[in-house]
């Protein structure tokens, strides 16, 4: 514990104790340089007061503090008595394989909402949902730290216990129950992994539980949300927490809402989700600065709205910049294609976990780029969709964070936008060399008069995709027709 940490927890509980009333300059500065070892003749001669008065506040400040930690306090043992009120209040943490986020990057706003929705709105559950690579992870870490430390100052605000777990190896219900329950009872075997015996705990011990990449234990290739055969019953938790009554906070981390939660969140609700989006401006130029792309603002800020500010995507460019580029961020803007390896690998995680029918709307939206409207996707590829799947797939998208709502109806962010016309043009150019069944190819594209599609389709997502437009667009007519 350093001095400031110090000043302020002393602060903090004499406030409480006292209806508001703190340390006053003299009292702050004696406890600050009491602390680091100077004598009262030393504070005085720095003050400019006499020596007398200066140990009189100080008696008078230990009184205080004696009376507060209910043992004796004095200049000699005040570190001591601080550090270890500071370890009692913290209770038992595990942080499982939580993530370093010593060089974190802003996110006022969203920690400022998500402590207020533990501490103060008292919420049960609570989701943070998002593209991968756009720091669900790291918030997650951030504000559970940020928790703790409230909580070492303030009564009300503790947790006595605060864990964290990553899903992301998909562990069965029970394994995870088995593995936090010892933590909460202070036994080393647990026989019972029911639900019931852990929303036991919940209820009788205040917790603060963070599961991160909740999307692990979810399907793809269906409706977002639904879960994994075999993981139904973490659905039966996760409701379970948002229904009952208890002293406890859960907070999930995912690509995409689980089933049943949506139904259960409101602004004024115990059930409440965060969609993160990308950093802005300056926080999103801050990570290709600490990556050492040297350039005008004009130009980061250039990167960081291609790639929506999303924190993962931005740390690849930069490292492709520098290795690939020299560090000339002029001659990367040039290149064009700016979805590599990493980030492609990253993009197909979540197209592939999507149906059919939300990766057919993902192409038309790429095709169509100006954005349109559901009405207009129903006309013109989806004519024996009905009404209620088209919006369900479009709800599931918009879940998952993969389309947008602009002023020109729905869209996709822009490096979205050249994964996906990427992949179409992939699709089309295997088609052509015969590698592949006509039926891989998009519906709408197979269709009849459906050249549309190719006529509308501009090849560059930043006026430099290098193809041969005219050829391709010749070749793929042949194959509609």
């Amino acid at each position: 514990m350093k001095e400031q940490e110090a000043l302020t927890l002393v602060d903090k509980l004499l406030q409480a104790a006292n209806q508001g009333q703190k340390l006053n300059d003299v009292q702050s500065v004696v406890l600050l340089e009491t602390w680091a070892g100077r004598s009262y003749t030393e504070i005085a001669k720095q003050l400019g007061y006499q020596h007398d008065y200066v140990k009189q506040v100080g008696s008078q400040l230990w009184r205080s503090l004696s009376q507060l930690f209910g043992e004796p306090v004095s200049k000699r043992n005040i570190q001591s008595v601080l550090r270890r009120y500071q370890q009692s209040q913290q209770g038992k943490q595990d942080w499982g394989e939580a993530i370093d986020v010593s060089r974190f990057y802003d996110r006022k706003e969203e920690r400022r909402s998500l402590e207020s929705w533990i501490l103060e709105d008292r919420c049960r559950l609570i989701g943070i949902f998002g593209l991968g690579g756009m720091g669900k992870t790291a918030l997650s870490v951030k504000i559970a730290q940020q928790v703790r430390s409230r909580s070492v100052c303030e009564a009300e605000s503790q947790f006595e216990f605060l864990i964290w777990r990553s899903l992301q190896q998909a562990p069965p219900l029970n394994a995870l129950i088995r593995e936090i329950l010892p933590i909460l009872t202070g036994e080393t075997e647990t026989r019972d992994a029911s639900i019931n015996s852990f929303m036991a705990q919940l209820r009788v011990k205040r917790c603060l539980l963070v599961l991160d990449n909740v999307e692990s234990i979810l399907q793809g290739k269906e409706r977002s949300g639904q879960y994994q055969s075999g993981y139904e019953d973490y659905r039966c938790l996760f409701e379970r927490i948002a229904d009952e009554p208890h002293q406890s906070c859960l907070v999930i981390t995912g690509r995409e809402k689980p089933g049943g939660f949506t139904v259960r969140e409101g602004k004024n609700l115990p059930v409440r989700s965060l969609p993160l989006k990308g950093l802005e401006g300056a926080d999103g130029e801050q990570i290709l600065i600490d990556k050492g792309v040297d350039a005008a603002s004009s130009q980061r800020r250039a990167i960081v709205n291609y790639f929506g500010g999303n924190p993962l995507a931005l740390k690849i460019a930069a490292t492709t910049i520098q290795t690939l580029f020299g560090g000339n961020i002029q001659a990367f803007l040039a290149q064009g294609t700016t979805v590599f390896s990493d980030l492609w690998d990253l993009l197909e995680q979540q197209f592939e976990r999507l149906s059919p029918l939300q990766q057919q709307i993902m192409y038309w939206l790429a095709i169509n780029r100006e954005g349109g409207t559901p009405a207009k996707l129903q006309e013109e590829i989806l004519l024996k969709v009905s009404g209620p799947e088209l919006f369900e797939a479009l709800e599931s998208l918009h879940t998952r964070s993969l389309i947008e709502t602009a002023d020109t109806g729905l869209t996709l962010q822009p490096v979205i936008m050249e994964y996906v016309t990427q992949r179409f043009i992939n699709i089309i150019e295997q088609e052509i060399t015969c590698e592949m069944p006509a039926v891989q190819l998009p519906n709408f594209f197979q269709k009849s008069g459906s050249f549309f599609a190719l006529k509308n389709l501009s090849f560059s997502t930043s006026d430099s995709l290098h193809y041969e437009n005219h050829l391709l667009q010749k070749e793929c007519k042949a194959v509609c027709l």
